[in-house]
């Protein structure tokens, strides 16, 4: 596992379907580190067209790139409607976690739905990824079920909680 000094410098790099296996590789290795895998026929079928699953819903993939190229992390996220935007990928590989750069990736995407009119962020997760569920409530993102977990409301495969940040008072 190649580590990295704090404050790597990484530049997000917008993904296309050339990069699929690039991040299928990043995800089923992070999820690997928790004892998960990559589903590609259910919860991952995104990574098999990013294009599709993210461009062209409006959204964006983007790939976490360090200066001599290696991709260390992905984001992505894409709208379930008009006001509520579904963060469905941030992973990070281990050497790159807890250097902040989950929170940059999140940042972006908050970002990003506030620029977009979004009222909420909903994302799915799995309970055993508890760096994961710490950065999303430490950014105020809180437990949800039903109708409040938009999209999510029914968990993939491996997730077991759906999780969503009010950006917005709602109307």
């Amino acid at each position: 596992m190649r580590r990295y000094p704090a404050g790597v410098h990484v530049r997000f790099r917008r993904a296309t379907n050339a990069d699929c296996r690039i991040a299928q590789d990043v995800v089923d290795r992070a999820l690997r580190d928790y004892g998960l895998f990559i589903v590609l026929e259910h919860g991952d079928r995104d990574l098999v067209d990013l294009e599709a699953h993210y461009d062209a819903r409006g959204g964006m993939f983007e790939l976490l790139e360090t200066a001599d190229g290696e991709v260390v992390g992905v984001v992505g996220w894409r709208h379930a409607s008009d006001e509520i935007i579904e963060l469905k990928k941030l992973y990070l590989t281990s050497g790159a976690r807890g250097h902040g750069l989950g929170r940059r990736a999140l940042d972006r995407v908050i970002d990003a739905a506030r620029d977009r009119g979004a009222r909420a962020i909903v994302l799915e997760t799995a309970t055993v990824l508890r760096d994961a569920v710490r950065l999303y409530t430490r950014t105020g993102f809180a437990p949800v079920e039903g109708d409040s977990a938009g999209s999510f409301a029914t968990l993939s495969d491996q997730c077991d909680r759906a999780y969503r940040l009010e950006l917005t008072a709602p109307a």
